[in-house]
């Protein structure tokens, strides 16, 4: 059966918790879906680069035994410490596939990101971040993007400092 949040809401935590997991799966990108909201009607140029603002609504959340996943800070440097790509958009693609990687091991993706916060030495690249970003991320969570005049390591490029995601508990 392909449960609703009406579904969802109608169940005690008890009944939610006992579905399978599939079910409860399922419900979570419901969930998320839900959550997620713009300020206004008006259109915008952001329009598919980030929410306004995300909903948790936690009575939902552990009716799905949802659990909140927070990869660590990344770079486009690989674990040996190199980095890795040769321009700033290579080194966009390498943040984006350490962070994808992270949520992966972890189980989840960026369908379900609710926060991103990313760290730029060259905010005259936004227009390339952009189109990188957008390779990745096809529901947008809330987003920050910061200009900064370097990071840790002098010829990085990018950083993700903040990302939330979830997952649902087996």
């Amino acid at each position: 059966m392909s449960y609703t949040l009406t579904d969802l809401d109608a169940m005690s935590i008890e009944d939610a918790n006992a579905l399978p997991f599939d079910d409860r799966d399922h419900l979570l990108d419901l969930i998320i879906a839900d959550g997620r909201h713009q300020s206004t009607d008006q259109h915008s140029y952001r329009v598919g680069l980030y929410s306004d603002y995300f909903e948790e609504d936690m009575v939902r959340m552990l009716k799905v035994r949802a659990v909140k996943v927070l990869p660590r800070g990344t770079t486009s440097s690989g674990f040996d410490g190199v980095k890795v790509g040769d321009t700033d958009e290579g080194q966009y693609r390498a943040a984006f596939r350490h962070i994808e990687t992270s949520l992966t091991a972890a189980g989840t993706g960026f369908n379900r990101v609710v926060i991103l916060m990313v760290f730029l030495t060259d905010m005259d690249n936004w227009p390339m971040f952009n189109e990188v970003y957008r390779e990745f991320i096809a529901d947008p969570p809330c987003r920050a993007v910061i200009g900064t005049t370097q990071l840790a390591q002098k010829t990085l490029a990018v950083e993700i400092v903040e990302c939330v995601a979830y997952k649902v508990a087996p």
